[in-house]
C-alpha cells in the first residue's frame, strides 16, 4: 500500500524527504520484523519510540511518522498527536472496516462486558451476524477467540476488524476502556451508538483522581466519536452528559425519568423478571441474569437495539434465552450451598454483587476476594470495608499480585475492614476457596469475586494456569 493512502486523514505538520514508497505493514517496536513497514514513534512512560526510530530504518523501515524532526534517511512524516495517527493510519492500512460496519462502543467503569455480551445474544437471535471485542477477548458469531486487553491496540484492532468484515460481520459491540480513550486508540471509527453505563473508583494508579478519570470516560462523547449517547441517568455522572450533551441522547434508568425505564423488578433463582417501558412499548422481560445491576445492562441493549432497528418482541426471545455471561455473576448450587463467580474487582463492583447476595441470602454470606498487584492501591481498603459489611465471613486472598507480595496487598485491604466483623487472610487461592467451601453450611452463599473468567494467576511476571469455577469443582470433589 502507497504512503499517501495509509496517510489519508491524518493532520500532518510537514513532511520530509518525501518519495512514494510501498508500505507491507505498520509498526511501533523496533524490536520486531520492521522492514518495509511505516515504523510510527510513540511516547510511553518508560519508552520513547522517537529513540529507536533510527533503528528500525536500519532494519528495513521505509518511513516514519513522528512527533518531532530527526536525522534518517526515509521519509519523515511530522505529526501533531503520533497515537491519533496511529490509529487513523491503521484504519487506512485495513481498509477502514470499522466504515463497513455497525460500530457499537461501551463506556464506563463496570457493566461494559455484560452488555456487549447482551447485544451479541440479541443480534444473533436476530438475524444479524454480530461481533465483540473486550474483556473476554473476541467473538464472531458464537465461536470465541482470546485477547489481550479490554480494548485492543490500533494495529490489532483494526486487523480483527477487517477479519469481522470479512467474515460477514454486520455489527460490532466494542468495549472502550478509559485508557484506549485517554490513548486515542479508537480514532478515526465513529460508532453508530455510543454507551455509557457507570462510572466508579478504578484505575487511580493511573489516572490519579476521579476526576481526572471521569473526564477522560466522558470526554468520548462527542460527535466525533459517536452518533448517538445511550447513558444512565441514574448514574452522577451519566447525567452530567445528559446536561451537557453535544450529541443526540437516549436515557435509561430506574429512578431518575429516562427513555427506557424499568419497574417491578424481581430475581429469584431463575433469574430477573421486570416490565420495562422503552419508548413507550411495555413488555414483561425474563432474563437467566441475575442482580439489579444487569437490569441496567439489559436496559442500555434494549435501547440501543431498538434504536438499530429491532423489535422489543424479538428483544425479549433472546433475552429469555440466553445464557449467563462468562465469570459474571455465575451461579453454582453445591450441597445445597449457593456459590457465585464475578469478576467484581472494583469497589462498586464488589458492593453490587455483594448487596444483592446478601438480599437474596437466608443463611450466611461468605466472601472471597483479593485485590490486583501493581494497581490503585487506594481501592483496596474500600473494598476491605464493602466486603466485610455485608459479610458473615470475609477470606482476603490473592488476586494477580503481579510483583507485589500477597501479604502486603492483603494488609492494604486488612486496613479497612469492619473490626468487628470475621475474616481470615489465606495467600493461595485455591486454598482459600476450599476453606471458605468448608466453612459454608446449607442455606449459606459464597460469593467468589475479581477473577471470573480469567484461566490464570499472574505473579511475578509470569501468568500461572488457574480458574476459579475448576478450583471450585476441584474443591467439591
Amino acid at each position: 500500500m502507497k504512503i499517501g493512502i495509509l496517510l489519508e486523514n491524518v493532520k500532518i505538520r510537514r513532511v520530509l524527504g518525501y518519495t512514494e514508497k510501498e508500505i507491507n505493514g505498520i509498526s511501533i517496536d523496533d524490536r520486531g520484523d520492521v522492514k518495509g513497514t511505516l515504523f510510527i514513534c510513540l511516547k510511553g512512560s518508560h519508552v520513547d519510540g522517537h529513540d529507536h526510530a533510527k533503528n528500525a530504518v536500519e532494519k528495513g523501515a521505509v518511513a516514519v511518522v513522528s512527533e518531532m524532526e530527526m536525522d534518517i534517511s526515509v521519509p519523515l512524516i511530522l505529526v501533531e498527536d503520533a497515537r491519533k495517527s496511529l490509529s487513523i493510519i491503521c484504519g487506512n492500512f485495513y481498509g477502514n472496516p470499522a466504515k463497513k460496519m455497525k460500530m457499537v462502543t461501551v463506556v464506563g467503569t463496570n457493566g461494559k462486558t455484560s452488555t456487549t455480551e447482551i447485544l451479541s445474544e440479541i443480534f444473533e437471535y436476530a438475524g444479524i451476524p454480530s461481533a465483540s471485542i473486550g474483556t473476554l477477548g473476541y467473538k464472531v458469531g458464537r465461536d470465541r477467540s482470546a485477547g489481550e486487553l479490554t480494548t485492543p491496540d490500533p494495529i490489532q484492532l483494526h486487523a480483527h476488524l477487517a477479519d469481522m468484515y470479512n467474515a460477514g460481520v454486520k455489527c460490532v459491540f466494542m468495549e472502550a476502556s478509559a485508557h484506549a480513550i485517554y490513548y486515542d486508540k479508537l480514532a478515526g471509527i465513529k460508532a453508530t451508538v455510543g454507551i455509557f453505563t457507570n462510572i466508579s473508583q478504578d484505575h487511580l494508579d493511573f489516572f490519579k483522581d476521579m476526576d481526572s478519570y471521569a473526564s477522560v470516560k466522558t470526554s468520548y462523547f462527542t460527535h466525533e466519536n459517536t452518533a448517538l449517547a445511550v447513558v444512565n441517568s441514574d448514574d452522577n455522572y451519566g447525567v452530567r452528559i445528559i446536561n451537557n450533551h453535544t450529541v443526540p441522547i437516549v436515557s435509561y434508568g430506574i429512578n431518575n425519568p429516562a427513555d427506557v425505564f424499568a419497574i417491578d423488578i424481581r430475581d429469584d433463582a431463575q433469574g430477573l423478571s421486570f416490565t420495562i417501558n422503552a419508548f413507550d412499548c411495555i413488555s414483561e422481560l425474563h432474563s437467566p441474569l441475575h442482580g439489579v445491576f444487569n437490569v441496567y445492562n439489559i436496559m442500555a441493549a434494549v435501547a440501543t437495539a431498538m434504536y438499530m432497528g429491532i423489535g422489543l418482541k424479538t428483544i425479549k426471545e433472546a433475552l429469555a434465552r440466553m445464557a449467563p455471561v462468562p465469570g459474571r455473576y455465575n451461579v453454582y448450587y453445591l450441597r445445597n450451598v449457593r456459590v457465585i463467580i464475578d469478576y467484581a474487582h472494583t469497589p462498586d463492583g464488589l458492593e453490587n454483587i455483594l448487596r444483592d447476595a446478601r438480599e437474596s441470602t437466608n443463611g450466611r454470606l461468605i466472601t472471597v476476594f483479593g485485590c490486583g498487584g501493581d494497581r490503585d492501591r487506594s481501592k483496596r481498603p474500600i473494598m476491605g470495608e464493602i466486603a466485610t459489611r455485608y459479610s458473615d465471613l470475609t477470606v482476603i486472598t490473592e488476586d494477580n499480585p503481579r510483583s507485589e507480595e500477597e501479604r502486603a496487598i492483603a494488609a492494604d485491604i486488612i486496613s479497612g475492614v469492619h473490626s468487628d466483623r470475621r475474616f481470615v487472610t489465606i495467600d493461595d487461592r485455591t486454598s482459600a476457596i476450599r476453606y471458605a467451601m468448608d466453612q459454608a453450611r446449607e442455606g449459606d452463599t459464597v460469593v467468589i469475586a475479581g477473577k471470573g473468567h480469567e484461566s490464570y494467576m499472574e505473579k511475578k511476571g509470569v501468568k500461572i494456569p488457574y480458574s476459579d469455577i475448576e478450583t471450585l469443582k476441584k474443591s467439591i470433589e
